[in-house]
C-alpha cells in the first residue's frame, strides 16, 4: 500500500504543470490581473465587515490576502497537466484571443458607454448574427457548469456557515444557485459583447473556434476551479459574520 500512494504521488508531481508555466500563464492571460482586484474587493469586503462587528478585531484576526494568489497557483499547477498547459500557453500565440483578452481585462471600460452600446446592439435586428455568434463565445468561455463551481465551492458554504444557514433547505439551495448561474451568465454575457465589439464577423468567427478548442476547455475549468480554490478559505472566514435573516430573502 505505501508504494501504491509513492507511485501515486510522484505520477502527480511528473506530470503536473510546472511552476514556470504557471508563472508564463498568469503574464499572458488576465489572471492576475483580475487576482490583484480580487484581492482589493475582498479586502474591503472584510473590512466592511470588521467595521459592523465590533468584537472582530478582538476575536477574528484579518484573512491574508496574499494566500489567494498563493492558492490560485497551488491549484492551477495540480489541476493542469504539462501536456495540458502547453495546449493553454500554444492558444494565447494567437493574436485574437490576446486581443479579447486585453480588451475583456481593461479596467478603463467607461460604463455608459457600454450601456449605450449594449442598448444599441440588443435594439437593432440587424445585430441577432453578431448577438447569437457572441452567445456562442461567451458560452465557452464562461460555461454554466465552472460557474457552477464557483457557486459550490463559495456561496453554498457560507450560506450553510452563516448564522441561520442550518434553516436553508436544498429547494433554496438550487433556486439561489439558478438564480447566481443567470446572473453571473448575463453579465458576463455584456462583458464580452462589448470586449468584442470592433471585433468583425470573421475575427468573431474565428475567436470561438479558440473558445471551443480542447486547451480552452481545459484552461476554463481549472481558473474556475481555480478561483473557487483561492477563495474558499476566505468566504469561510466571513460565515461567522454572515447573518442570513439580514441578507438573504426566502
Amino acid at each position: 500500500m505505501k508504494k501504491l500512494l509513492i507511485i501515486i504521488l510522484l505520477s502527480q508531481l511528473l506530470f503536473c504543470a510546472t511552476a514556470e508555466q504557471v508563472e508564463q500563464y498568469l503574464d499572458i492571460s488576465n489572471s492576475e490581473e483580475e487576482l490583484v482586484e480580487m484581492e482589493r474587493q475582498f479586502s474591503l469586503m472584510q473590512e466592511s465587515f470588521r467595521s459592523l462587528d465590533s468584537n472582530a478585531s478582538e476575536t477574528t484576526a484579518p484573512y491574508d490576502m496574499e494566500l489567494l494568489s498563493i492558492r490560485f497557483r497551488e491549484y492551477l499547477q495540480k489541476a493542469l497537466s504539462e501536456d495540458e498547459m502547453d495546449e493553454v500557453l500554444q492558444n494565447y500565440k494567437n493574436v485574437l484571443l490576446l486581443q479579447f483578452v486585453s480588451s475583456i481585462g481593461d479596467p478603463n471600460w467607461d460604463e455608459e458607454d457600454m450601456k449605450r452600446y449594449l442598448k444599441s446592439v440588443k435594439e437593432n435586428p440587424e445585430m441577432k448574427e453578431r448577438i447569437t455568434l457572441v452567445e456562442k463565445i461567451n458560452k465557452a468561455f464562461n460555461n454554466k457548469e465552472s460557474i457552477a463551481i464557483m457557486f459550490d465551492g463559495l456561496i453554498k458554504p457560507l450560506l450553510k456557515n452563516a448564522s441561520g444557514g442550518e434553516r436553508l433547505d436544498d429547494a433554496y439551495m438550487k433556486k439561489r444557485k439558478e438564480k447566481y448561474i443567470k446572473a453571473m451568465t448575463e453579465e458576463s454575457m455584456n462583458e464580452t459583447l462589448y470586449a468584442t465589439r470592433e471585433f468583425s464577423m470573421e475575427e468573431l468567427d474565428a475567436l470561438l473556434k479558440i473558445a471551443e478548442s480542447k486547451a480552452m476547455s481545459y484552461e476554463v475549468k481549472a481558473v474556475y476551479g481555480g478561483m473557487a480554490y483561492a477563495l474558499e478559505e476566505f468566504f469561510l472566514s466571513l460565515a461567522n459574520r454572515y447573518d442570513i435573516s439580514k441578507h438573504e430573502k426566502r
